[in-house]
């Protein structure tokens, strides 16, 4: 429940959600829109068509005297500095072993290797990267950041180039920026989790990562509910949906990993408040069909350790208490601070790490269809999550020491 301080602010959010889904909802019906994983061809984005703009506008509200300006984004020429020379069909993404997943029926293709469905869709997992500047990569660098093997894992560029796969290549999504909704200066971006996170997913699961950008730094959950947030972000998820069953796949899972919060603790929220903000954050990704959201918990600040325990703890509740997320991992809570280049923003190394660490729980959830038992750096203590069986094995856990096993580095 929110306090009468703010009622206000409640309200105003619950308007701005609901135009949203009235809006997304809308879009679903434009584009068509099937059971979840499952797109509908017609009115999809083809290959050779041109890139069609997002357009971020609000509604007049004929309830109200309210209105605005209708407000066309285009795309930003000047962050787009990696070559479309390095595309790649999405037919030679290649494919592993079968995954042990019950929800369709693989089949190797003996001529190309390729995995598919009986009806010979190319099996692929659907993943947005969602967050700050963490999520961004601000801390990170290129040359630290482990390559991604071909067949492994793709990046759409659902703003700078949604016709087609890229190799993912770090700094990972520098160019999906749109004004005035997800942004990131191209500093903000030198290096990300995730390299890290589609190979050891593929090594995992040996299916492929079809990765999404969709992270802004500095930003917090009032931010992400915002009428223009939202709209871009369901628009990233519908365009990935919509070019890869246009183009022959099957998307078997849909995730998000994300790794946000310390710009509302540093903003004092309460932990009610953020619990609140990210259901209506995440609600239509949810209704488009995502499965799953992977939450990294926040780690510290250079100069307080606890700093952002207010979002940390909330974070564990809302994965123990509701169904739409999943602990990723706590890692950051046992990074030492030689590991961090400033304030708030972790190396290469230690964003090698959490993006392991985030495959890990998303490969075991496809895998297991539950959630993993993790090691809670935070309290120091097993986290056992809530609803699922488990075997002895499987609930212990040990922690690692990544600032002396030389996985952190220093540089």
């Amino acid at each position: 429940m929110f306090g009468a301080r703010n009622k206000d602010k409640y309200l105003k959010r619950r308007k701005e959600i609901l135009k949203s889904l009235v809006i997304f909802m809308l879009s679903l019906t434009l584009y068509g829109c099937g059971e979840k994983n499952t797109i509908s061809q017609t009115g999809g984005i083809k290959e050779n068509e041109p890139v069609k703009e997002i357009v971020i506008t609000e509604e007049t509200d004929k309830n109200t005297d309210k209105s605005t300006e209708n407000e066309s984004d285009t795309i930003d020429s000047t962050m787009m500095n990696v070559e479309t020379a390095d595309a790649v069909s999405y037919s030679a993404i290649p494919a592993g072993k079968e995954p042990q997943q019950e929800e369709v029926e693989p089949v190797e293709d003996k001529k190309d290797s390729i995995l598919r469905t009986e009806d010979g869709k190319i099996i692929v997992d659907l993943v947005m990267f969602m967050g700050q500047s963490n999520m961004s990569g601000t801390g990170g660098n290129v040359s630290y950041a482990p390559k991604v093997e071909e067949g492994r894992g793709y990046e759409f560029r659902a703003i700078s180039d949604p016709t087609r796969l890229y190799p993912i290549k770090e700094p990972f999504g520098i160019n999906e920026n749109v004004k005035g909704a997800i942004e990131d200066l191209a500093i903000g971006k030198k290096g990300s989790m995730v390299s890290a996170f589609v190979n050891k997913y593929y090594e995992l699961t040996k299916v492929p990562v079809v990765a999404v950008s969709a992270s802004s730094g500095g930003r917090d959950t009032d931010f992400w509910m915002s009428e223009a947030v939202m709209n871009d972000f369901s628009e990233r998820q519908k365009r990935a949906q919509v070019w890869l069953e246009s183009n022959n796949y099957h998307i078997r899972k849909q995730y998000v990993i994300w790794l946000q919060g310390e710009s509302d603790a540093e903003n004092g929220m309460t932990p009610e408040e953020y619990n609140q903000n990210m259901d209506n954050i995440i609600r239509p990704l949810f209704i488009g069909g995502l499965q799953k959201v992977f939450i990294v918990t926040p780690g510290r600040t250079l100069t307080g350790k606890y700093f952002f325990d207010n979002v940390v703890y909330s974070q564990i509740n809302m994965c123990k208490t509701s169904g739409y997320y999943a602990l990723a991992t706590t890692v950051l809570n046992s990074v030492s601070t030689e590991y961090m280049v400033d304030e708030f923003h972790y190396n290469q190394s230690v964003l090698n790490v959490i993006g392991k660490e985030a495959a890990e729980s998303a490969a075991y959830y496809t895998l297991n269809r539950k959630e993993k038992c993790l090691y809670n750096y935070r309290d120091e203590n097993v986290y056992i999550p809530d609803g699922f069986e488990y075997t002895p094995e499987e609930m212990q856990v040990e922690p690692i020491d990544y600032n002396t096993n030389g996985e952190f580095v220093r540089y």
